[in-house]
């Protein structure tokens, strides 16, 4: 039986109280919000049907941010704890190439040359055509991106703009010496296109996509998937972004992203950089943060949506570390703008320890020395403290749910 995201039988609600509870980090007890549990209730529903049985459901994350997630530290960490609750559906999504040093991913190496690309901050393409993560890569031939990932990917879809005269794109599974397949990109009217291949039975480590040359390729990333059940955490970071830098990005070409991703929850995560910004108040901040929101939402209405503070940043005042006041109006406004688009809101600093949270984290070794960026550890530590909070008012939701069903 498939059942509906946006709606569960009693039945097989009850049946979903078997699954394993959420794991504790340093034994920090996660906080239940029923706020939080009726804004997600969307996704939380989504997340419900990968636990059901007979049920097959890919449940995505759609989550933008700054040089926080680049290295897709704290959110791969949250990726593998969610999908060993609910299932491994894959990496997700990943750029071709980028702008910036330090892009990574969690179970993903990634080896690319030859690519002429722009990104969203810099807002350079009259078009505004720069993909559901950021940046948009182009080549006259050549070009190409080797992802090797630990487990076996099953399918691939690559992110496209078609328009007359463009060029193919070409994949390579597990270096094969000739082309796997091949898609040709050229179409009479101009439009975003997604490239959907399937793997052979049992998978493949290893997928190089090309540009094959006959014409320009204009390409926006990749989304690695496996299997037909289960959770993916798509990190859409770039480094120095902020959140109203989207705004460069044309509305009708982000909403066609949106639709072909269809992510079941959208997360904004800045204001690690707008916190430097001059003159920066709540309600400025309060109202980019609502903008962009509803400029990303537009192809996903229906998706759950949730504003993620930014990680403790530290000053050093008369030679002692504090928190960064600065951040004050950061969460001021992210919370007023939480409350106004009707999105779940995750209170990062807190969760890491409130006012005390850069001393605690820099005393156990998980900051770096600019006070501003997590280490490996720390990236960790807040990841199993975002999955903490996800579980337990998953959990909650659950339960509650159960319990109101005849």
């Amino acid at each position: 039986m498939r059942l509906s995201a946006l709606g569960l039988a009693a039945m097989t609600l009850t049946t979903l109280l078997a699954a394993a509870p959420p794991t504790e980090a340093d034994g920090a007890d996660a906080v239940v919000d029923l706020t939080v549990r009726e804004r997600l209730t969307s996704f939380f529903e989504a997340l419900a049907t990968t636990e059901a049985p007979d049920t097959k459901r890919v449940v995505r994350i759609a989550w933008w941010g700054d040089s926080a997630i680049v290295s897709d530290g704290y959110t791969g960490q949250l990726r593998t704890r969610l999908q060993e609750r609910f299932g491994d559906a894959g990496p997700g999504f990943m750029l071709l190439d980028t702008t910036f040093d330090g892009y990574l991913h969690d179970g993903v190496r990634m080896k690319r040359h030859g690519w002429s690309s722009s990104n969203v901050i810099q807002g350079s393409l009259r078009s505004g055509l720069y993909g559901y993560g950021g940046v948009q890569s182009e080549s006259y031939g050549g070009a190409s991106t080797t992802y090797t990932a630990e487990a076996p990917l099953t399918r691939v879809d690559v992110f496209y703009r078609a328009f007359p005269k463009a060029g193919s794109l070409q994949i390579f599974a597990d270096g094969a010496p000739s082309a796997t397949a091949t898609e040709e990109t050229a179409a009479d009217a101009p439009g975003d296109r997604v490239w959907r291949w399937t793997a052979p039975e049992g998978g493949v480590k290893s997928v190089r996509v090309r540009a094959g040359g006959g014409g320009q390729t204009v390409a926006y990333g990749v989304a690695l998937e496996r299997g037909d059940n289960g959770v993916t955490v798509d990190a859409l970071g770039v480094l120095g972004m902020r959140a109203r830098r989207w705004l460069n990005a044309d509305a009708d070409h982000m909403k066609s992203q949106l639709e072909a991703r269809s992510p079941d929850l959208l997360v904004l995560n800045f204001g690690g950089n707008e916190r430097v910004d001059p003159g920066l108040t709540a309600d400025r901040h309060k109202d980019e943060i609502i903008e962009t929101m509803k400029h990303l939402r537009a192809g996903a209405p229906s998706a759950a949506c949730l504003i993620v503070g930014p990680i403790a940043h530290g000053v050093r005042v008369r030679g002692k570390v504090a928190l960064d006041p600065d951040l004050k109006p950061v969460y001021e406004g992210q919370r007023a703008a939480a409350d106004a688009l009707g999105c779940a809101f995750f209170d990062t600093i807190e969760a890491m320890g409130g006012d005390d949270a850069v001393e605690l984290f820099r005393k156990k070794k998980r900051l770096g020395g600019d006070l501003s960026h997590l280490n490996g550890r720390g990236h960790r530590a807040v990841g199993d403290l975002m999955a903490d909070w996800f579980l337990a008012n998953y959990d909650g939701w659950k339960a509650e749910t159960t319990a109101a069903t005849p």
